[in-house]
């Protein structure tokens, strides 16, 4: 009878065991489902806010990385069975393109501020040239005349011609407005609402 109250007790030692290990691993991965599901939508709106800052004003700070942190790709597993299947691309794309604006911003970071001078008056010469170029090529030819009669000399005509600033966007600025004027943000979406929900926000 002792042996088999023993047997009972361990038995059910050994369940009570399983069941609070099986209820703590689930405690502790709803837990980092929730704790994910906040850096995400954290990420998702700092993400937008930089997009949308371009968007309006067209200047970009470089200081500040679209993606500071991709906490989407270790956590995604968490939301495949919250979120539909185009909903995972909509933030797997917000994600992949801003890593790749990133990327590109690090390379222009990185250039040196003596070459894009030099780039700026080589272009800017190369328009200076083709102007002048043209109002010789379309300039009537001068007489004694037509100098005493008030005709402007050639450098006079160019000055007119040459605006005061001559905007040259660099590459990745067209990169820029191209995404950001085509990019439909989700932070106000459904999507994002289930991940508040999740994250109990």
């Amino acid at each position: 009878m002792d042996f088999l109250e023993t047997n009972v007790f361990t038995g059910f030692a050994t369940l009570l065991t399983a069941i609070i290990a099986i209820s703590l691993y689930y405690w502790e991965q709803t837990k980092k489902r929730r704790d994910a599901a906040k850096i995400i939508i954290q990420e998702i709106r700092r993400a937008e806010d930089i997009i949308n800052e371009y968007k309006e004003h067209k200047v970009y700070k470089f200081t500040k990385k679209i993606i500071a942190t991709n906490s989407w790709a270790k956590n995604v597993h968490y939301f495949v069975g919250d979120l539909a299947q185009d909903e995972i691309d909509k933030i797997s794309s917000l994600y992949s393109t801003g890593e790749y604006l990133d990327s590109i911003i690090a390379r222009v970071s990185d250039l040196k501020f003596d070459e894009n001078i030099s780039t700026y008056k080589n272009q800017m010469n190369q328009i200076v040239a083709e102007l002048q170029n043209k109002v010789n090529n379309q300039a009537p030819q001068s007489t004694s005349v037509g100098t005493q009669s008030g005709a402007q000399p050639i450098q006079q005509q160019i000055q007119k011609v040459i605006p005061i600033e001559i905007p040259i966007p660099p590459p990745w600025k067209v990169l820029f407005d191209e995404i950001s004027d085509t990019y439909e943000p989700i932070y106000h979406s459904s999507i994002c609402e289930k991940l508040k929900k999740i994250a109990k926000i």
